[in-house]
């Protein structure tokens, strides 16, 4: 079995059992934390706790970057990443796959479409 395969190893099914058995235990600690009164936490001797305002405040700061970040950046960087109508990654080279003609009345094979006509038919305005 290769060393970066995807399967299942014994250590990868040992670090993802610590991993299940921790992630919910903290959620766990975390439920407790959040919706237990700070007078009975006190009263066993548990004294050093942060403020309950960050039981909310935490989820909704993380929830917010989630947001930020699905709806601006990753957009973003995926805009950044796409070349130029100009650019040499669009030209076609010898692994583009041009139109073959179709028998009539069949699906047409799979082919590369040029990207001036995929601009031309979602971006231009049809003139009646």
């Amino acid at each position: 079995m290769s060393e970066h395969s995807p399967a299942p190893t014994s250590t990868r099914s040992v670090y993802g059992f610590v991993l299940y058995i921790g992630s919910y235990t903290l959620l766990l600690i975390y439920l407790i934390w959040a919706y237990t009164p700070t007078s009975w936490l006190h009263s066993l001797g548990l004294t050093y706790w942060p403020q309950k305002y960050w039981a909310i405040a935490i989820p909704v700061f993380v929830c917010c970057c989630l947001v930020i970040f699905a709806l601006l950046i990753y957009p973003g960087i995926s805009l950044m990443m796409t070349p130029d109508l100009s650019s040499l990654q669009t030209i076609h080279d010898e692994h583009t796959s041009q139109p073959k003609p179709a028998l009539k009345g069949s699906i047409p094979p799979i082919y590369d479409i040029p990207i001036s006509n995929v601009c031309h038919k979602l971006y231009l305005r049809r003139s009646n």
